[in-house]
């Protein structure tokens, strides 16, 4: 190999003819498969409870794969208790102790600071879904104040992320439905986007990537990421936005980092159907093995899949990309 993991990932991500198309598992326990280890940094369970994040919402108890996503109790139900509102600590003693771990043991890998969640959805959480997405129209002062409480704090984490040896930063923040935008593209360009614009150009600076996550239909929003500064995109569910389309539209000018279908293809899909997406990815999104990396996912039995389907999106993931692809 000409490179090392790291060196292919960079290349891959910034149109630089790597060797192969990369990829990531997101289970850290297959960090030695991985090209890219995709590190947690922020706590999103603690607390006596075990259920308060560190930006100090409470989740509901659920009984299912994903946790995150349902708040019983916000710590700014009214605008006034935004006046003694704490957001998280950046400097916790413990936050890059598992990163140490991984950086020690897998030494030329690509790492990743995930945040898990951020943002958007970090801000309706503090507030209460219903009541920010009211606020967003009525409210836009407090939402302003909000909205640099959190992006600030995040800045800082992006500083210390970068002095704890991170390659980039990986922001959750979901903005899509599975047929709309939560938000509209004008909102997300008078109070978000100057914003990500901010922390993007802030990672840049400090030399590292910014990987953005967001689930359901946002192809109206990804000019504007794209415009903010994001590298590497992950919509989480490419075919609902059009695998094709994605390619046409936005192919070259961003790096794409796509999973198998979690709701579809992995994990009630054919054999033939998983190859096909697969393929379409590396056909219409990546150019020269550039562009395009691999998101690939163990825990797709957790959400129904048959072991049979879960070895077949391993096997086909492999076919088709990393160091001992069939395109290289």
């Amino acid at each position: 190999m000409k490179y090392t993991r790291k060196e292919n990932v960079k290349r891959a991500i910034h149109f630089q003819d790597p060797e192969y198309i990369p990829l990531l598992y997101y289970n850290l326990e297959e960090t030695k498969e991985s090209d890219i280890a995709l590190i947690p940094v922020q706590k999103m369970f603690g607390g006596s409870d075990g259920r308060t994040s560190e930006w100090n919402f409470i989740w509901k108890e659920q009984d299912t794969p994903f946790a995150l996503g349902l708040v019983e109790r916000s710590p700014v139900p009214e605008w006034e208790d935004l006046k003694t509102y704490h957001p998280l600590v950046v400097n916790s003693w413990d936050r890059f102790e598992l990163g140490r771990e991984i950086m020690e043991a897998y030494k030329d890998r690509y790492y990743i600071a995930d945040f898990i969640l951020s943002g958007f959805t970090i801000m309706s959480f503090i507030r209460g879904f219903e009541n920010f997405m009211t606020d967003l129209y009525l409210e836009r002062e407090n939402v302003e104040q909000l909205a640099d409480i959190v992006f600030q704090a995040e800045e800082e984490l992006i500083r210390a992320c970068a002095d704890a040896g991170f390659d980039a930063i990986a922001f959750g923040d979901d903005l899509g439905t599975q047929k709309s935008l939560l938000i509209s593209p004008e909102i997300f360009r008078e109070i978000f986007k100057p914003r990500l614009k901010r922390q993007c150009d802030l990672a840049h600076s400090l030399g590292m990537d910014i990987f953005f996550h967001s689930c359901g239909y946002i192809l109206d929003l990804i000019p504007e990421l794209i415009e903010a500064g994001v590298d590497i995109l992950n919509p989480g569910q490419p075919a609902l936005n059009g695998i094709e389309e994605l390619g046409r539209r936005f192919r070259k000018k961003v790096c794409f980092g796509c999973p198998t279908g979690y709701q579809t293809t992995g994990v009630s899909g054919t054999k033939e159907e998983i190859e096909s997406e697969i393929k379409a990815y590396v056909e219409n999104l990546s150019l020269k093995k550039s562009g395009l990396i691999g998101l690939v996912w163990s825990g797709l039995e957790s959400l129904g899949a048959t072991r049979e389907i879960q070895e077949c999106v391993l096997a086909s993931w492999e076919k088709y990309c990393g160091k001992n692809s069939i395109y290289n």
